[in-house]
């Protein structure tokens, strides 16, 4: 099969005008060329590609389901050349890059301030939002952001670019006054008898994986009371309605609130919870090199000293990775 010959790149900006005025006449008047210009580029496409792309006649101009796949990807690949294009020059004149950045709530929470600061230093302007993985991701995905630290790994998603901050185990969050020691799942059975597990919103991605802990350990405690955010779930138990099951970075985003807390590295519980610096992968790596070095310091410098303070289980329990390999991103989707 002979190969079909690649698209000019002044071709595809022509027909990807016209698919947004869906006018011939409008689409070479931006343009600043012939209507005939317009039509014949379009034609010569449609002979390269061996597909018709707009239905002639039609007012406004239609395209057809050829016509509208080019659009959608054609108009990606032309963002890409010229997110590609600004990085290569900003690479050489050193400029400083905008950056628009999304943190996941607990790690805003707790290494917020510091991030903000070391990276301001290095961009032009920083603008930041906070909110919870999901959400953050979306915009990632529909170029909103250009960073995102994230409790989700986002694998699935095409020519994303990973890295992993840390991993921290679940503990158990337990009242003082019910604080004996425990470290096995049936030290949390028999805590179950006399006190009820208080939950995590279960629409939220650390519910969902708490939930998994639960089910998966036969932990048999009614649905009773679920929160969703830490320092409503960390004074709950604070004031004795129950325990929870919570990592070190939660249990620190809620810190004024655990005078009347103990925790509980639990031996049989398995499921971790990661963050992950999210990008999409043309987007400046020198920078996102750079990003992640900061983040890891703030990490190894501030928040492990911050944990141990708190109470060292949750310093046990938590794992900093110090990544020196290059970042992983998704292949092209077939």
């Amino acid at each position: 099969m002979k190969p079909t010959p690649l698209i000019e790149t002044h071709a595809l900006r022509i027909f990807l005008t016209m698919a947004d005025e869906r006018n011939m006449s409008h689409a070479a008047k931006r343009l600043g060329i012939s209507q005939s210009a317009v039509s014949q580029t379009i034609r010569n496409l449609e002979n390269q590609i061996g597909a018709i792309l707009v239905t002639r006649g039609a007012r406004p101009v239609t395209l057809t389901a050829a016509g509208t796949m080019l659009a959608s990807r054609g108009a990606e690949l032309i963002d890409a050349l010229v997110d590609l294009g600004q990085n290569v020059a900003d690479c050489a004149q050193r400029v400083k890059p905008d950056i628009r950045l999304g943190l996941v709530d607990s790690f805003a929470a707790t290494c917020g301030s510091q991030t903000a600061r070391a990276l301001a230093a290095r961009t032009t302007r920083l603008a930041v939002c906070t909110g919870l993985s999901f959400g953050l991701e979306q915009k990632l995905l529909r170029r909103e952001l250009d960073l995102v630290v994230s409790s989700q790994s986002m694998l699935e998603k095409n020519a994303i670019v990973r890295r992993t901050l840390l991993t921290e185990r679940f503990v158990a969050m337990i009242p003082k006054a019910l604080y004996n020691g425990q470290s096995r799942v049936s030290d949390l059975l028999k805590l179950c008898r006399v006190s009820p597990l208080i939950r995590f919103d279960q629409q939220s991605h650390i519910g969902i994986q708490i939930e998994e802990i639960v089910r998966a350990h036969a932990i048999q405690s009614a649905a009773l009371l679920e929160f969703d955010t830490s320092d409503t779930l960390t004074s709950m138990v604070a004031g004795g309605l129950g325990w929870a099951i919570t990592t070190p970075l939660c249990a620190l985003q809620a810190r004024h609130l655990t005078n009347q807390i103990r925790f509980a590295a639990i031996d049989e519980f398995d499921t971790r919870r990661s963050l992950y610096l999210l990008s999409r992968a043309e987007l400046y790596t020198a920078f996102l090199r750079e990003a992640f070095d900061d983040i890891q310091s703030i990490l190894i410098d501030d928040l492990l000293p911050r944990l141990r303070s708190l109470d060292p289980v949750l310093k046990r329990c938590i794992d900093v990775r110090v990544d020196n390999h290059a970042p992983q991103s998704s292949p092209p989707l077939a």
